[in-house]
């Protein structure tokens, strides 16, 4: 069975790329919107805004998931190091 090494600072790193992912999806903003006379007559400029709208609810809810994510990941860093800091000074270690 393969071994994985994870370090306190490689679960903490990856919190902090979870949260530059966050905080691009936020930055786009509603840079997709569109004006809906560009599409001039016809359906397709509500099923453009509907797709553009759901896109825009799930960037919303994926940087939420992402900001949770990132927060779990580096709580998880700084706990996985006090146990390793705390099993080595129970083993007498530095």
């Amino acid at each position: 069975m393969p071994e994985i090494e994870v370090s306190a600072e490689d679960v903490a790193r990856l919190g902090g790329s979870l949260a530059e992912v966050s905080t691009f999806l936020r930055a786009l903003g509603q840079a997709t919107a569109v004006e809906p006379w560009a599409f001039g007559p016809g359906s397709a400029a509500g099923a453009v805004q509907a797709v553009l709208g759901n896109w825009e609810r799930d960037r919303i809810l994926l940087a939420r998931r992402l900001d949770e994510l990132a927060s779990a990941a580096q709580n998880a860093g700084s706990a996985y190091l006090q146990v390793e800091t705390d099993v080595a000074a129970t083993l007498g270690g530095p």
